[in-house]
């Protein structure tokens, strides 16, 4: 009996750490699930869906989807949506992770985007909103969640003990800092949820003109990061010379699905009518 309640211990210790949040984590959505966000169980099918070839990087590359419908008081009215007791819990401070970045598309009514969190019978919302057009293009956001960048709506705890104990993490739309989103019609598709560290953000100044490859080696994803939103022709070729990907940019920040790529060594190249630069990338 004590070695069965051993295991079950042992087991409950490791499914809590599997939990936590992790610096550079990523929700990517190429699992085919929404991978634990939710609008409650209320919601049933109202919820977030995860959507194939709908992502910023297009074929191949999935997101999650959410419609709120904006009728006061009906299942899915509100424009928010969560994750509970899942891989964005625990403790934000102690892994360095003070801003969330992410992939986001708007449609049908603008959006005032911000991030909510409730831990230690406190809940906190970020002071500031990222205002995100209805104009279905996609666009590359970053929340800072430094404890200086919240408001506290509800309890007595302060921000920075509810950042080291996060046990709930929402996006939402409201205009003002709130724990619920705005009753909207709006639809939103959302995808690369990445937990960052601003000591580790890339920074370009005026001296910096070379694309960043990240990460580098990679499995899943290859993002290019560009030095401006000036429009770039990105080429991929294999190592027998086979181009293998091509495109326009003009984000800072391109993901581009390449789990169907065999692993291997990889020559990306950016270029337009001013320069041509070429970097080696490792597909694991």
């Amino acid at each position: 009996m004590k070695r069965t309640l051993l295991s079950f211990s042992l087991f409950l210790s490791v499914c809590v750490v599997s939990a936590q949040i992790t610096l550079n984590q990523v929700d990517d959505f190429q699992d085919g699930t929404t991978q634990n966000w939710q609008i409650g169980s209320a919601g049933g099918s109202s919820g977030p869906i995860n959507v194939a070839d709908a992502g910023p990087a297009g074929l191949g590359d999935n997101c999650l989807q959410y419609t709120s419908n904006g009728i006061p008081d009906a299942v899915a009215s509100r424009m928010i949506f969560y994750t509970q007791n899942q891989q964005w819990s625990e403790d934000f401070i102690s892994e360095g992770v003070d801003q969330i970045s992410m992939d986001v598309k708007v449609e049908t009514n603008d959006l005032n985007l911000r991030i909510a969190m409730q831990g230690s019978g406190t809940r906190i919302c970020t002071t500031n909103a990222i205002n995100v057009p209805a104009n279905g293009i996609w666009t590359n956001i970053t929340f800072p969640i430094a404890p200086s960048d919240f408001t506290v709506v509800n309890g007595s705890s302060d921000e920075s003990t509810v950042l080291a104990n996060v046990m709930t993490l929402r996006i939402l739309s409201n205009s003002v800092p709130e724990w619920l989103g705005e009753e909207i019609d709006a639809i939103i598709q959302v995808d690369n949820i990445t937990a960052q560290s601003s000591l580790s953000t890339p920074r370009f100044d005026n001296q910096d003109t070379e694309f960043r490859i990240s990460p580098n080696p990679s499995k899943d994803k290859l993002n290019i990061v560009l030095p401006s939103d000036d429009e770039m022709r990105l080429e991929v070729f294999d190592v027998l010379g086979k181009r293998v990907y091509s495109g326009l940019i003009s984000q800072l920040s391109r993901p581009i699905d390449i789990s169907n790529w065999r692993s291997g060594v990889y020559l990306v190249r950016v270029s337009n009518d001013k320069t041509t630069q070429s970097k080696r990338f490792i597909k694991q």
